[in-house]
């Protein structure tokens, strides 16, 4: 018994050493990122210069001065495949001359123009527009890519706060080891950190890393793709706790912010739509007091009867109604710029509107600037004379959005694509399908419920496990499968998960030499024009 008291009082006394070292661990983080960065440059730059590339489009869009031809041919392999496009708007100032090219956001480019017209003003630079394009976005995506780095870090970090709700006090009950996967092998504060760091390392040198430092959308993508799942995991934490209801809302509110930043990034930005829904499952004050009563019922007293009585009071029936407005409110928000894309090409193919006004509006900033001017002059799809001279099919669509036809007519994604069009692909592809319908399933397996099936619904994981659950499957079954390899880097829930079954158990030991090889070939076929897009 006196060990055991020993044992804890020296536990507890590493406590504050390891909480200092949080500035150690994120900068070791942040070097063995940028070094990762590096390398990835590296390779990809020997590779596209050993194996010539068959494809020249981009010497084409991009004329050379006179002693740029080094600079041009060393950095072109980094806007390759669906880079060529996200280049080819950053020069034509998001103006969307082809119905095709609306697959690729303009968000991206827009920032490029932006940080280019800056520097414009402080520095005089004798160099081409796609060669300063480029070099501006190896910075601003390497540079989100360390912040993503950081963030899963601290996502780990929060999740064993969340298990534990305090990291100062770092005891599990038995009941909870057993229903807690992801912590029955960390018992202690030292090893939560050291898992942490694992995983983020594990981030660091990602399968898709290449994705995250050529001109790509996904490293800024899945930056705030991980910071919005952190502040949720911070609300639900804070929400445990019962206090500090200020810092609650504040962490509810950048949730939010980060989740609708991403979808001015990509469409698959509106799945946050998942871990923001079930957020405001668990934090339903009815949804919460339901769990607490289903195990206290008496006999005969049916949970219609705990419904009612819960509402019967009035202050309680408005509550549910204003938390449930405050949650459409917050889906709004994040579906919101994937609407005003949408409404950007509508306004281009599909409404009879004057030849002047459509030019101005071509491009897509100046219909974003225009729209929030004059919203009613933009807003109803339903009731614009259709234009005669186009009369694209899509645009008689009850819901008259173009991603969803363009992605299907010209990038040939449709349901059950891997069924009726299988690709060789997928075999490259099917260790990240793996990890994640493996994690789905070992967490529903060792989430025990014992009282009440919705009592699964209240795991602060849920909503992340899910959210990676439908974004697999999606692109599985709908999608091209090799591009799982670059979303996934938008999913810590996935991180964490992989860095458990590496770090704990031998037997998966082959996923890291995989993870390794992928790490070391991508860039190479990527920059060389092979595969890897």
């Amino acid at each position: 018994m006196h060990k055991e008291i020993k044992e804890e009082k020296k536990e507890l006394n590493t406590i504050p050493k390891y909480k200092n070292n949080t500035i150690f661990y994120i900068s070791l983080i942040c070097i063995i990122s940028i070094l990762s960065r590096i390398f990835c440059i590296i390779n990809t730059v020997i590779w596209s210069k050993v194996i010539r590339p068959y494809k020249f489009s981009n010497n084409l869009l991009c004329e050379e001065k006179n002693g740029e031809s080094i600079l041009w041919n060393m950095l072109k392999c980094f806007s390759y495949w669906d880079g060529e496009y996200f280049l080819r708007l950053s020069l034509n100032g998001t103006e969307y001359n082809y119905e095709q090219n609306h697959a690729f956001f303009p968000t991206l480019p827009l920032i490029i123009i932006y940080i280019k017209k800056i520097l414009t003003k402080y520095y005089v630079y004798e160099l081409t527009n796609c060669v300063i394009h480029i070099l501006i976005m190896l910075v601003l995506n390497n540079f989100f890519f360390l912040i993503a780095t950081i963030g899963i870090f601290v996502y780990s970090l929060i999740h064993f706060k969340n298990e534990n709700y305090d990291l100062h006090e770092f005891k599990i009950s038995s009941r909870k080891q057993h229903n807690c996967y992801y912590s029955y092998k960390i018992n202690n504060v030292k090893e939560s950190y050291r898992f942490s760091f694992f995983i983020s390392i594990l981030y660091a040198f990602s399968i898709g890393n290449i994705h995250a430092s050529s001109f790509y959308n996904e490293s800024i993508f899945s930056c705030f793709s991980i910071w919005g799942f952190n502040f949720l995991q911070l609300c639900l934490y804070s929400q445990k706790k019962k206090k500090q209801e200020k810092k609650i809302y504040i962490y509810e509110i950048l949730c939010i912010l980060c989740f609708a930043i991403c979808s001015f990034f990509r469409s698959n930005g509106i799945l946050f739509l998942i871990p923001v829904f079930f957020f405001n499952i668990q934090s339903c004050e009815f949804f919460q007091k339901y769990l607490q009563e289903v195990p206290k019922k008496d006999k005969g007293k049916s949970e219609t009867m705990i419904l009612f009585n819960h509402f019967n009071n009035k202050f309680k029936l408005l509550t549910f109604i204003i938390h449930w407005i405050k949650a459409l409110i917050e889906a709004i928000i994040i579906v919101l710029p994937f609407f005003i894309f949408q409404l950007y090409a509508y306004n281009l193919y599909c409404t009879e509107k004057s030849e002047l006004l459509k030019e101005e509006n071509k491009k897509f900033y100046v219909f974003f600037f225009n729209l929030f001017k004059d919203p009613n002059k933009y807003v109803n799809m339903w009731n614009n004379k259709k234009s005669l001279l186009i009369n694209r099919p899509w645009c008689n669509n009850i819901f008259p959005f173009i991603y969803n036809y363009i992605q299907y007519k010209y990038w040939d994604v449709k349901i059950f694509k891997c069924l009726f069009s299988p690709n060789f692909n997928i075999l490259y592809s099917a260790p990240v399908y793996f990890i994640s319908f493996h994690c789905i399933y070992t967490f529903i397996k060792k989430n025990k419920c014992t009282y009440n099936k919705l009592s699964l619904l209240n795991h602060h994981l849920w909503g992340d496990v899910i959210h990676l659950f439908v974004l697999s499957l999606y692109i599985l079954l709908c999608a091209h499968t090799e591009i799982i390899l670059r979303l996934i880097i938008s999913c810590p829930m996935f991180y964490l998960h992989y860095g458990y079954l590496l770090r704990y158990f031998e037997k998966w030991n082959y996923l890291f030499f995989i993870n390794l090889l992928y790490f070391f070939v991508g860039p190479a076929l990527f920059g060389t024009y092979i595969a890897w897009t």
